[in-house]
């Protein structure tokens, strides 16, 4: 599967809105990925769904959520809470998570972005009107970009009570360009019961219905437009 680049996005600033999807080896405890994104960070999330700023309805599948797993050698668990953003054609656009470790204060928020951003001024990340965060990217492959920044529980915190989080890439032409992720299903997702394999699997049938379903409805949009305009032709 290939990431669209930003430049696939809008020249100007661009907000988006997602879905999540995943998919666990069980014997690693790691959340797997297509082609090379599965080589950038252990422990990854994918898949994603992502519209234009305008509001979009929600679906069973629009909703952050939460795989655990425990690491035999330390003795410690795992937990990644992942909110994964899609086009509306249903490509795989970003993933954002927070990775956290038991008995550790200190939590991981991992974004992986899409190609083709300038690297060197990174990413602002803001939850509501709260101050902007700094994040710098730590390694790209030809499928998107890792960039890793440590929080502490505050951060969390203002994920929980938070209505969304922004987060700044810049474009070829230093262009902003702003993924925006809902927060009202975060809360519940942390605070919850991890996922476990089963109900990944069924998450992972029901996203690809909704793509599924979504682009056909696109192709008949696109069918019925090309029927309009030759009707149209005198």
């Amino acid at each position: 599967m290939t990431v669209p680049t930003s430049s696939d996005l809008s020249r100007n600033e661009t907000t988006m809105t997602a879905t999540v999807a995943t998919s666990v080896a069980p014997a690693t405890g790691r959340i797997v990925r297509p082609a090379a994104l599965a080589a950038l960070a252990a422990f990854a999330v994918t898949t994603w769904t992502a519209a234009p700023a305008a509001a979009q309805s929600a679906t069973a599948t629009d909703a952050w959520i939460k795989v655990c797993r425990t690491d035999e050698k330390a003795k410690k668990e795992i937990c990644k809470t992942a909110y994964d953003l899609r086009t509306s054609g249903g490509q795989f656009l970003a993933s954002i998570s927070v990775v956290e470790v038991s008995g550790e204060a200190r939590k991981i928020l991992e974004m992986i972005m899409p190609t083709n951003l300038l690297l060197q001024p990174g990413l602002k990340v803001q939850v509501d009107q709260n101050k902007a965060e700094d994040a710098k990217f730590t390694l790209c492959a030809s499928d998107g970009c890792v960039s890793q920044l440590s929080v502490a529980e505050a951060f969390t915190a203002s994920l929980k009570k938070g209505g969304s989080m922004s987060i700044v890439a810049y474009g070829p032409a230093a262009n902003p360009v702003t993924f925006t992720v809902p927060l009202d299903s975060f809360k519940a997702a942390n605070e919850g019961k991890s996922l476990d394999d089963e109900a990944l699997k069924k998450r992972d049938e029901a996203i690809a219905a909704e793509i599924q379903a979504k682009q056909k409805s696109i192709e008949d949009q696109m069918r019925e437009a090309q029927h309009k305009a030759q009707q149209a032709k005198p």
